[in-house]
């Protein structure tokens, strides 16, 4: 073969290749009604199916997980309420999700499906802040078993991660209880040596040592006053920052399985690709080379 021959090839094929793509083009050109149809139809059957998937709920919870302080009150800890992760490994662990369903009535495997949780952006652990956490579930099953099976969740996980608080309140309270129940007893010693006292009738030695003895009680009983009001304290800090909270629990509310804008996109991109197949498979449409 010449040289003149084998560098016209490549020149031949780079022509056929433009001559291919023209006709192509103008193929679908004269089928634009086909990419027409197909784009309006397949956006047409996206929204449908996005409408018609069936009794999908969703529902959410916003967990305050706590600040665990030390035992005197003034220093913060860390644990696993400190830690977001913490709801997620819960809320998918095979006993809470049985819990929840024996509580609900769903199915685990649903609840294990559709839960997901987040932490609520603001959060930043190097300031030692506690999380807000939320738990959310979407699952195709009715409205109030979505909304119990969500709202066991959240108190599942709270009972879970306020272990601590829940002991330091059970102690704080028994501590309380001790100190009303001593500030009685210190009261009646002391109105009776008070009394005493008063009376004059003891002898000098004995009335000395009713008047030490009555300055003791009431010292002591300043000391229990004052360690009862800070148990009290304690217990107050207890209860309303270091104890785990569901801030709130929002009813299911029925929503779409993806969102209508998606699956219109979706499938009017989907129907604009068959509507050029069925252009370009066409004879009708297709045009000889001469």
């Amino acid at each position: 073969m010449s040289p003149a021959k084998r560098s016209g090839e490549p020149a031949r094929v780079e022509v056929e290749q433009e001559v291919d793509f023209g006709r192509y083009l103008a193929t679908l050109a004269r089928g634009w009604w086909l990419l027409l149809v197909g784009l309006v139809a397949g956006a047409v059957a996206g929204v449908v199916l996005s409408a018609g998937s069936g009794n999908l709920y969703s529902a959410k919870a916003t967990l305050y997980l706590g600040q665990p302080m030390a035992a005197t009150g003034t220093a913060q800890i860390q644990s696993q309420a400190t830690n977001p992760s913490t709801v997620s490994q819960l809320v998918h662990s095979g006993s809470i999700l049985d819990q929840a369903s024996r509580l609900s009535g769903m199915p685990a495997a649903k609840i294990r499906s559709g839960v997901s949780t987040a932490a609520v952006p603001g959060y930043l652990s190097k300031l030692g802040q506690s999380p807000l956490v939320t738990v959310s579930l979407k699952a195709n099953a009715p409205r109030g078993q979505v909304t119990k099976a969500t709202r066991a969740l959240a108190d599942l996980v709270i009972d879970a991660t306020s272990k601590y608080p829940r002991t330091k309140i059970a102690t704080l309270n028994a501590e309380i209880a001790s100190y009303k129940a001593e500030i009685p007893t210190i009261d009646k010693r002391l109105s009776a040596l008070e009394a005493s006292i008063a009376a004059g009738s003891l002898p000098a030695l004995a009335q000395l040592e009713a008047l030490s003895g009555a300055t003791i009680s009431e010292q002591r009983r300043g000391t229990i006053s004052d360690e009862l009001q800070q148990a009290q304290l304690l217990l107050a800090q207890a209860r309303t920052v270091e104890m785990g909270s569901v801030v709130s629990s929002s009813r299911a509310v029925k929503t779409a399985a993806r969102s209508r804008k998606n699956s219109a996109i979706v499938g009017g991109a989907l129907g604009l690709l068959l509507g050029a197949i069925c252009a370009l498979a066409l004879p009708g449409l297709r045009r000889r080379e001469g």
